[in-house]
């Protein structure tokens, strides 16, 4: 399918070397390094909280339905890259901008500029979610190994001045170390939340309430669901950066697998012994609370590194459009420091990312990650097929040669993910928007700096308690003063 004289994008002089390989690129398990830190964060959170509201036969279909189609979509992405290569000679160098062209070479422009928005959006937003998630693990932390009560709106400041340096790196093989550091602590979450659960079982496996399916509730659910698994705008940054671009596959089953076992273990884990007591967090309902707290810190470590990742698609696209120069310059340092700026104002203006998990992922992430791959894919490959019979060809394909060309079974494949994306990202947005504008969120930190000066509010407790009254205590203690009562 491929060329075997493709050249890998690093290749900055096409007419010297026909290798797909570059010394300088990152391996395919070093990649799936960096689609781990970027999959793995706020949706190992939210999808326990998912599984609860499906119910455990609903939840498990829905994540394997949502973890295939995802992984489908995104295998065809890691295969046009090589596509786009064998057939545009230009994109044997470097391109600050892969899946944009991908984009253009399937639809033209206007796909183009209509994803890059969708990119934009997406990938700031997610950084947006991770900011939040870092100052609020923060803050618990201040507050339980300092005795210092810092309300989150500060820290959401402090944490982007932290990360703001980190911004001006170029692109995932200049900050391969902290994609480590981002995978290392996500999976030393993971351990801890296991040790965690088994510890509260034994008190509350007794009293396990699950509140009856809401069909609503779960077409938001799905909205988490599709946030877990929709890290495709990174795939093509992270494929172009590689020794072999060809190679991507390897890195994202690798990946993939990693994530659904995150997944699944801490989802059926938190339904089995919490069950409707789960809140946005399953942190929040670990009963022993040095361990609570050092899975926080793994979070606050796992989120941070992880903003960088996520935002540097968007920062490259922003850069390709300005036609900012690829070494590092003062354009670079302001365009990119602007855009951050934008990111921790947006966290400033939302200070709570349970909603907008929801939005993001039910409504954008839906098209990135569930119908647009397959729809470029589709196009891209039959250019591809009139393309080796007339290497002048370009005009786009038509619909018809598409349906023509194409398998039929593949067709019927694709056309039914896409409809599933199609349909329940629709459903699932109509259902975040209503719960995004009806819900009590808290005012914007500006507004609740003027108003009341931002002091530190705890609840009446710590801990999302687990039976039915949301009141049991593994280690016996009053419930008053140590739960919190939120899902009651």
């Amino acid at each position: 399918m491929y060329s075997s004289n493709a050249v890998h994008p690093f290749e900055m002089d096409s007419s010297k070397s026909t290798a797909t390989s570059h010394s300088k690129g990152m391996g395919w398990p070093k990649a799936s390094l960096f689609l781990i830190g970027h999959s793995a964060g706020a949706g190992m959170l939210a999808m326990p909280m998912a599984f609860t509201v499906m119910g455990v036969e609903m939840g498990t279909i829905m994540t394997i339905v949502c973890a295939g189609f995802s992984l489908n979509t995104g295998l065809q992405l890691g295969w046009m890259w090589p596509m786009l290569q064998e057939m545009w000679p230009e994109y044997r160098k470097i391109c600050q901008n892969p899946y944009g062209e991908i984009a253009l070479r399937s639809y033209g422009p206007v796909a183009r500029t209509a994803l890059e928005i969708m990119i934009c959006f997406a990938q700031l937003g997610y950084a947006v979610v991770l900011l939040l998630l870092a100052a609020r693990n923060a803050s618990v932390l201040f507050h339980f190994f300092l005795s210092v009560e810092i309300n989150q709106c500060y820290l959401i400041i402090v944490v982007a001045l932290l990360v703001w340096p980190t911004t001006m790196l170029r692109s995932p093989a200049n900050f391969w170390q902290i994609a480590w550091l981002s995978t290392a602590s996500s999976w030393a979450a993971v351990v801890l939340i296991v040790i965690g659960v088994l510890h509260d079982a034994p008190v509350c496996q007794k009293d396990v309430q699950h509140d009856p399916t809401d069909l609503f509730k779960s077409f938001m659910s799905y909205g988490s669901m599709v946030f877990a698994y929709a890290a495709h705008s990174s795939f093509p940054t992270c494929q172009h950066d590689m020794k072999r671009s060809s190679d991507f596959s390897y890195s994202l089953i690798l990946t993939w697998t990693v994530i659904s076992v995150y997944y699944l273990t801490v989802s059926y884990l938190g339904y089995f012994v919490y069950g409707s007591s789960i809140g946005d967090s399953i942190i929040s309902s670990i009963q022993n609370v040095t361990l609570q707290q050092l899975i926080n810190l793994m979070f606050a470590i796992h989120v941070a590194s992880t903003i960088i990742i996520a935002s540097s698609p968007a920062f490259l696209m922003f850069e390709s459009l300005a036609k900012i120069p690829k070494n590092f310059n003062i354009k670079r340092f302001f365009l990119r420091s602007f855009v951050f700026l934008l990111v921790t104002l947006t966290a400033l203006t939302f200070p709570h990312f349970g909603p907008m998990i929801n939005l993001l992922g039910s409504s954008v992430n839906s098209l990135l990650a569930m119908i647009l791959p397959t729809a470029f894919y589709l196009s891209l490959r039959t250019f591809q097929l009139k393309w080796k019979m007339d290497k002048k060809r370009k005009e786009l394909p038509t619909f018809g040669e598409i349906f023509e060309s194409t398998p039929k079974f593949i067709l019927a494949f694709n056309c039914i993910s896409m409809t599933f994306g199609l349909l329940a990202g629709i459903i699932s947005t109509i259902s975040a928007i209503r719960t995004f504008s009806n819900s009590s969120l808290p005012p914007p930190c500006y507004i609740q700096y003027f108003s009341s000066g931002l002091p530190f509010s705890s609840p009446n407790g710590t801990i999302d308690c687990c039976g039915t009254y949301r009141n049991l205590t593994v280690s016996q203690s009053d419930p008053n003063g140590f739960c919190s009562f939120r899902n009651k």
